[in-house]
């Protein structure tokens, strides 16, 4: 698996963005520049909606089909899967793959929903290949946008140190 991020925040992202802080607080006066790194921190770890406005496209090849099937379920972002379908592609009956054939994908979102991904899929009890691939994508979103970096992690970490989920990996407590 390769995993290339392909479109970060831009500067007109990161403008619109502290704009939107902006008008939340009840300024509707176009601010100056960028945000500063510290309001882009706080703002992330806080979860507030102006982080939606914030992009991230991945290119993610050679991903099995049933790991990006786990990506696809995020309702959030927008997963482009290459397609098995024979009348789409003449490498293989896709109707007899296998649900580890190697497909491309490219996974749009947001910032929100980056982390809320990283939350579910980091998890000890998400399968190996889908931690695999979506710490991949945790790391390239850290190295564009560092102030997100913090809050790419498990829910249990995110959450104080306790486990929500149904069962726990071991990495926490269960709360």
């Amino acid at each position: 698996m390769k995993v290339t991020l392909i479109y970060e925040p831009e500067e007109r992202e990161l403008k619109l963005f502290k704009r939107c802080v902006w008008v939340t607080m009840g300024n509707p006066e176009e601010p100056l520049g960028p945000p500063s790194s510290d309001l882009l921190h706080r703002v992330l770890h806080a979860r507030h909606s102006p982080i939606r406005v914030l992009n991230f496209a991945f290119l993610i090849e050679d991903i099995p089909s049933n790991t990006a099937t786990h990506l696809a379920r995020h309702v959030h972002a927008v997963p482009f899967i290459s397609s098995l379908r024979n009348d789409r592609q003449d490498r293989m009956d896709g109707d007899a793959a296998r649900r580890d054939t190697p497909v491309d994908m490219i996974f749009y979102c947001n910032a929100e929903e980056l982390m809320t991904v990283a939350n579910k899929r980091l998890c000890g009890l998400a399968a190996a290949r889908t931690r695999e691939v979506v710490q991949m994508m945790c790391d390239a979103a850290a190295e564009a946008l560092p102030e997100i970096a913090s809050e790419l992690v498990p829910a249990c970490l995110h959450q104080g140190g306790v486990c929500h989920e149904l069962e726990s990996c071991g990495r926490c407590a269960k709360g």
